[in-house]
């Protein structure tokens, strides 16, 4: 494990600066809470490159709960049936709903609000406050938790593991956490893949666990 988790967090953001997918149109500072809510939603299951292929239209006809709710479900499915997952249009329905009648169609701020919400689980939830909100916390997905058991050596690389969510919790940087979980995840994405991952262009090769483990048993 790397000694110091500070120097594993300060590389990252530097990695993710320089290296990162800023141009993802649900990252732009001015996208509205309700708008990364609908990202957090699409990209459950769902790549980064298939959900910009939907997103930027979508949010502009459905920019609120209000008009997702309005629209005929048919159109709402039609609009998203390039990222599969048939029961998501249910989702938005559904979500949308909750959001006119408990929130008055805002996304509510606290994390048991959200996972009151139709097709919210804990990842999700965590996102939205990290991402919509700038709260400070983590969030754990199946990439995200490869590149921390990687990193630091765990053996469990499950995404649900309570001691998984608790490393990502122990580095979080105040103030830097939407920074972070979209450096870690660009970075599974780019380096650290599931299959073959690019271990020579990686700034944590030197201490990480799982290069040193690989290069013993070469």
């Amino acid at each position: 494990m790397p000694d110091d988790g500070d120097e594993f967090v300060d590389n990252l953001l530097e990695w993710y600066a320089e290296n990162g997918r800023h141009d993802l149109p649900w990252r732009d500072p001015s996208t509205s809470p309700f708008e990364i809510f609908v990202a957090e939603l699409m990209l459950q299951q769902t790549s980064a490159e298939q959900v910009r292929g939907v997103y930027d239209e979508f949010v502009e006809q459905y920019p609120t709960a209000g008009t997702v709710l309005a629209a005929p479900e048919v159109d709402i499915a039609k609009s998203i049936e390039p990222l599969g997952l048939r029961k998501r249009t249910e989702y938005f329905r559904r979500a949308s709903a909750q959001l006119l009648a408990r929130h008055d169609g805002r996304v509510p701020a606290s994390r048991s609000e959200l996972l009151d919400l139709h097709g919210v689980g804990e990842y999700t939830a965590a996102s939205v406050l990290a991402h919509a909100h700038g709260r400070d916390v983590s969030a754990v997905d199946t990439n995200v938790a490869r590149v921390l058991a990687r990193v630091f050596g765990n053996e469990s690389t499950e995404p649900e593991s309570p001691e998984m969510w608790d490393l990502s919790d122990r580095l979080a940087p105040s103030g830097r956490c939407d920074d972070f979980l979209h450096a870690l995840i660009d970075f599974g994405a780019a380096v650290c893949t599931a299959r073959n991952p690019n271990c020579e262009s990686c700034p944590f090769e030197a201490a990480c666990e799982y290069e040193t483990e690989r290069s013993t048993d070469e």
